[in-house]
């Protein structure tokens, strides 16, 4: 009988930047050729080996795992392979092998017998070896630098047995092993002798032989053969696979460039040849035949040969993966030192007395039920590890909140984890955890994010390295990345391809051609050029690829003694031990996943707390303060949330003006309503409807009156679509949370609707009833969201707000400081001076580390009134005043800011310069922005010439001598008599505008002035209307705005079309644009490429408090001044008053989901992109930091750029 054959060595693309496949388009090849059994060799680690067990599973071919691991540079001679004994594996720290070059950089690929490259060694798990192949990667990670593994022989040989002696693991050395390699050079002896020494500690030792078809490899593979059978070691045949067609050759040349850093160059490919694809079992046999030349019985040998290696290594799938039995999966549990079931329900029946339910009965029987569901599942060790984690947490004084549909648990609540009681919000234990459900619990914990890594190494210290690991994910190749290694292999400029690559959105790498005709900003670009044709191409090959391994922000493994036997570990770049699983592949290896997350937003409230301890002298609990306070909803209600958590974009502004929330619920409802589910089942304008009294509220049937009761007939949380088909079906909440999951998908929603609808029918509901009912769930269950995740980001948004409104300056300088929202610091600047907080400048004698308040006279914070609009905005916040911080300026470092703040207070320029010892950049930049101007009395602006009177510029010329006058290594010895050679009045102060463009350039904002300030005769000119006066004007409506801009996104909308959303600031408070795509071929170039905007648009009033601008055209405002003053005010009137030549939209096919909802291509659907420059005008210096936000949608560079 002939049996397929099964490939021992294959690469996919989890061999980072050198495979070009992923594990189930191999597994699937495999199957199409009749294969059973196909292994997975993958580079330096295992990240794809869950991936590829599962696809296996799935398509019935058998799994073998294994790594192909880099051998450490000395380990290359017979002499020296062992070094006179056995070795540990492990070596102090992160030393290097000796001579050894590998890894993920540079020196990770390697030719084909190249010998100044190291050697490798194929090594597979046994059937019983899955735990020793785990340890023995995560030694290799540990025996070398980051990103640059590899193992001695020894290593392999001390993982290779078990403690009964039987081997575990499986090694093959192949044609890029030292035998390999000493067989192609004719170096017979020494090969003889490593083979040798292998087989001398390594039982289950193999000799892999391949023939790629490239130079001399038919003869080396040949020659191996021959020194095998003389020595008695098996023979596997395997075609080291790294590609999945043979086109895929140039793919593979590229990603060698990319990984060595070198030219795209013969020299320097691994696989000259482009055979080292998957191939059949007949094209395999043609390549045993030409090996083995006229012996046909060695060529039949082969393969069979290779079949009962493979024999012995197929891995059972539910060991490795053990949710493929959902039934009684395997867990990796956590240890918690005693009987963790009567320790959980202790710490509930002691919550129930703290949260003040004892006596509840609907709390005990929820919590009986909860508990039920837990122990059943074995996870009660579980809940107690993470609430021992937020005990810990807290202790630290760090913040700690649950997010996610973990706050449906009262069992969450009740043991500390969270602080939303699911009682009071109506919340579904089965939306977070139930009998029926397949998959692990995933609590999530929200902390603040500047103490994130202090929480990790807290968890590490606990519970120890071989019980907890975080969590990896896969950066993964998009446009940008894929034309910047495309390109630097192609061996363009770094300037060239930096201007290319930011001239794309953040998209799909396969979009990159497509966005070219797509986007109006593109077409004109001359990016189009047939010489970029080659980029383009082969950059859009490399979408999806992985790119390199990083440390996901938020989970965490919890396991117990055993981890490092059910996943491999290494180290990211902060130090921390990191498993080589992504989040879903922990979830399938059955290991317990609890998400960490940094959330700025947290680190800006307890900022906040802290400087109003500091400047009020009073402590504030925050987790205390009542939820009912209408100021703080008032505040709310009038937008003005910028700042606050969840509620300060654009279109949150709007719908808070229009919901106008009261309570808590109402907080939830808005946060639930501002998600894609409601606005594609047109859930929004029915709720504010009946909210506000102007329709009565429609139920589908009576008997979902209950269910929909709090949103008024309409669906709004995912828990309401559970309960709709639970009503309708009787099948019970578990069930009817798997219905609603599967909605997501189109397969999925077909199936429950084969299952939903005979369901309700015979359960009495009218056809119409049905189908009413079926079009609400179709629409919305797969784009809902979680009531509970609302709940949990309710409260931080309440007590964001309450901090804006009751301390103003504390929460602003928090939010300065940790940065958690969507606008730049110099947007937030703007909302203090609005809310009545003074913006104070740099001051050596003032400035701290981070923004600090300060007092500058009495409060006058009192009730936001609702009253005309002529009474201009509520200074809520007056009193007090927000110092810029040293941190602030650019290229200073954190040990210079400490000086500085150490060396308080300063009497001079010297004084500072000797005891603070700054760079010379920084302390021109510091003179620039004004951070002596206190100290010496200075004053920007006119008159320039001040003859006897000291300047910036003075200063800064005084930095230079005090530079030149210092010794090299004593920057603090200052030449005698110094002072008396300054004379006062030499140079020009700095003009005002002058100031502001340093303050952009060297601080990201404007302190001294806003922008617009500078334009103001031009802007009443043309007849502007500030944001200040928007509520004065009438619907539909046509006017000029202009401002800087601060936002632009281009956010999923239910039309399909690209909408983009742009902000502008124009010092009275924010304007709000939409471009639709109707008028984007004339004004796309300029939103994206234009900092500052000048905008006609058509006022759209959509509530009492509620105004944005549908735009129709926009210029640069930086141009129209420039016309302004060299051809005057006709000019720039006949400017904005051209009618534009219509042009063609955007293109491409909107991405269309099985329930109607359309998303554009070009929508937000990535990680938000590189900061891009904006220009002061007048002034050929552009600003360094970032000055408006851009979401992943934005696209081109600046114009000219």
């Amino acid at each position: 009988m002939t049996h397929a054959f099964a490939h021992l060595h294959v690469a996919s693309a989890f061999s980072l930047r050198y495979g070009t496949a992923f594990p189930a388009a191999l597994v699937r090849r495999a199957a199409e050729h009749g294969m059973d059994t196909l292994a997975l060799t993958d580079r330096d680690g295992l990240y794809g080996a869950i991936k590829h067990v599962i696809a296996c599973h799935e398509q019935g071919v058998r799994p073998v795992v294994g790594v192909d691991l880099a051998l450490d540079g000395a380990s290359s001679t017979p002499d020296d392979l062992f070094e006179g004994g056995l070795p540990s594996g492990r070596r102090t720290g992160h030393g290097h092998g000796r001579g050894h070059g590998h890894g993920h950089g540079h020196g990770h690929g390697h030719g084909r017998g190249t010998a100044a490259e190291p050697a490798r060694v194929v090594v597979l798990a046994r059937t019983d070896g899955w735990a020793a192949l785990c340890r023995l990667v995560t030694a290799a990670h540990h025996a070398g630098e980051r990103g640059a593994p590899y193992v001695t022989p020894g290593m392999v040989a001390e993982h290779a047995t078990g403690p009964d002696g039987e081997p575990r693991l499986t090694v093959l050395l192949g044609p890029r092993s030292g035998v390999g390699r000493a067989v192609a050079e004719r170096r017979d002896d020494q090969a003889r002798a490593l083979l040798a020494a292998w087989r001398a500690v390594v039982p289950d030792l193999v000799v892999e032989v391949s023939d790629l078809y490239g130079y001399r490899d038919a003869t080396t593979a040949a020659r191996m053969i021959g020194l095998a059978d003389s020595m008695g070691v098996p023979v596997v045949l395997t075609n080291a696979v790294r590609y999945l067609d043979a086109a895929d050759h140039q793919i593979g040349n590229v990603l060698d460039a990319a990984r060595k850093l070198v030219p795209l160059d013969g020299r320097h490919l691994d696989d000259p040849t482009a055979h080292a694809y998957l191939k059949d079992g007949a094209e395999m046999a043609r390549v045993a035949a030409r090996i083995c030349g006229g012996d046909t019985g060695r060529a039949a040998r082969l393969p069979a040969e290779t079949r009962r290696v493979a024999e012995r290594c197929v891995l059972d799938p539910v060991e490795i993966v053990p949710l493929l039995d959902p039934e009684r999966p395997r867990l990796h549990l956590p240890e918690v030192g005693e009987d963790p079931v009567p320790l959980l329900r202790r710490r509930c029946e002691e919550g129930l007395a703290r949260r003040g339910l004892e006596r509840s009965a609907e709390a005990r029987d929820r919590l009986a039920a909860e508990l039920h569901v837990i122990e059943k599942k074995r996870l009660s060790g579980y809940f107690t590890s993470v609430a021992g984690i937020t005990d810990m947490i807290r202790a630290m004084g760090v913040r700690c909140a649950i997010r996610g549909s973990g706050a449906s648990s009262l069992v969450n609540y009740l043991i500390g984890i969270g602080e939303v009681n699911p009682l009071e919000h109506g919340l579904l234990m089965e939306r977070f955890l139930s009998e029926g459900r397949k998959g692990l619990p995933d609590i999530d914990i929200d902390v603040e994010s500047a103490r994130r890594l202090d929480c990790y190494r807290a968890i590490l210290d606990r519970y120890g390295e071989e019980r907890v690991a975080c969590v990896s994910m896969m950066e993964t190749y998009r446009a940008r990345s894929a034309i910047r290694d495309v390109g630097a292999a192609m061996g363009l400029p770094p300037h060239e391809i930096d201007v290319i690559a930011k001239a794309f959105p953040q998209v799909r790498a396969r979009q990159i051609r497509a966005a070219l005709s797509d986007l109006p900003e593109l077409r004109d670009s001359g990016l189009n050029d047939r010489s970029l044709e080659t980029v383009f191409r082969l950059a859009e090959r490399l979408d999806g690829l992985p790119r390199h391994i990083a440390l996901h922000p938020c989970g965490v493994l919890i396991g117990n003694s055993t981890l490092r036997d059910r996943t491999p570990v290494e180290r990211s770049l902060l130090d921390f031990p990191m498993s080589q699983f992504d989040k879903d592949d922990v979830e399938e290896a059955g290991l317990l996943k609890l998400d960490v997350l940094g959330v700025r937003m947290q680190s800006a409230l307890a900022y906040a707390l802290q400087e109003v301890d500091r400047v009020e002298n009073r402590k504030i609990d925050l987790d205390a303060v009542p939820r009912d306070d209408l100021e703080t909803y008032d505040m709310i209600r009038l937008s003005r949330t910028i700042g606050c958590f969840q509620i300060e974009s654009p279109g949150q502004r709007e719908l808070v003006a229009k919901l106008e929330p009261r309570t808590m619920h109402d907080l939830i409802v808005d946060i639930s309503l501002f998600r894609p589910g409601p606005v594609n089942s047109d859930m929004v304008t029915p709720y504010l409807e009946t909210r506000h009294g102007f329709r009565e509220a429609r139920y589908p049937h009576e008997s979902l009156r209950e269910a929909l009761r709090e949103t008024n007939g309409v669906v709004v949380f995912h828990e309401q679509v559970m309960k709709v088909i639970d009503v309708m079906t009787g099948s019970g909440l578990s069930e009817a949370d798997r219905a609603r999951r599967a909605l997501g998908t189109p397969e999925g929603r077909e199936a429950v609707r084969a299952w939903f609808v005979p369901l309700a029918k015979e359960n009495g509901y009218a056809d119409d009833v049905v189908e009413r009912a079926w079009k609400v769930l179709d629409a919305f269950g797969g784009f809902g969201f979680c009531k509970a995740h609302a709940a949990a980001f309710a409260l931080p948004t309440y007590q964001s707000a309450w901090l804006k409104r009751h301390h103003t300056a504390a929460f602003l300088a928090g939010v300065l400081t940790h940065d958690p929202g969507m606008y730049p610091s110099r947007v937030i600047l703007d909302e203090a001076r609005q809310c009545g907080v003074d913006v104070l400048p740099l001051d050596v004698n003032r400035s701290g580390k981070a923004w600090l308040v300060e007092r500058t006279g009495p409060s006058e914070g009192g009730p936001v009134e609702d009253g005309p609009v002529e009474d201009g905005p509520v200074e809520f916040g007056r009193g007090y005043g927000l110092r810029v911080p040293f941190s602030a300026v650019r290229g200073v470092s954190e040990a210079e800011v400490d000086r500085m703040v150490a060396g308080r207070p300063y009497t001079s320029l010297a004084d500072f310069w000797e005891r603070a010892r700054p760079s010379r950049p920084v302390a021109e930049r510091i003179v620039e922005v004004g951070g002596f101007d206190a100290l010496h009395g200075l004053r920007p602006g006119e008159p320039r010439w001040r003859p006897g009177r000291l300047t910036r510029r003075d200063l800064i010329a005084q930095v230079g001598a005090l530079d030149r006058g210092s010794p090299v290594g004593a920057a603090g010895q200052l030449p005698m008599g110094f002072t008396d050679r300054v004379t006062p009045g030499e140079l020009p102060e700095m003009t005002e505008a002058e100031a502001v463009e340093a303050e952009l350039e060297i601080l990201g904002m404007d302190v001294s002035h806003h922008v617009m300030d500078f334009y103001r005769d031009l802007l009443d000119a043309i007849g502007v209307t500030r944001a200040r006066d928007l509520l004065r004007q009438r619907n539909g409506a046509e006017i000029l705005v202009a401002g800087v801009k601060v936002a632009t996104q281009t956010p999923a909308v239910r039309s399909g079309q690209r909408v983009i959303f742009t902000t502008l600031d124009d010092s009275t408070g924010p304007i709000d644009l939409t471009f639709f795509e109707s008028v984007q071929a004339h004004t796309a170039a300029t939103v994206f490429g234009s900092w500052l905007l000048a905008a006609r648009g058509v006022v759209r009033r959509t509530g009492g408090r509620a105004v944005s601008l549908r735009a129709v055209h926009c210029w640069n405002l930086a141009d129209l001044d420039r016309v302004w003053r060299t051809e005057g005010l006709d000019a720039v009137r006949a400017v904005i008053s051209e009618v534009p030549v219509p042009g063609a939209g955007v293109g491409g096919r909107p991405i269309e989901y099985g329930n109607g909802f359309r998303v554009s291509p070009y929508s937000d659907n990535g990680a938000p992109p590189a900061v891009r420059e904006g220009r002061f005008p007048g002034h050929p210096s552009a600003p360094q930091r970032r000055l408006w936000h851009a979401s992943s949608g934005s696209s081109g560079p600046p114009p000219g750029r």
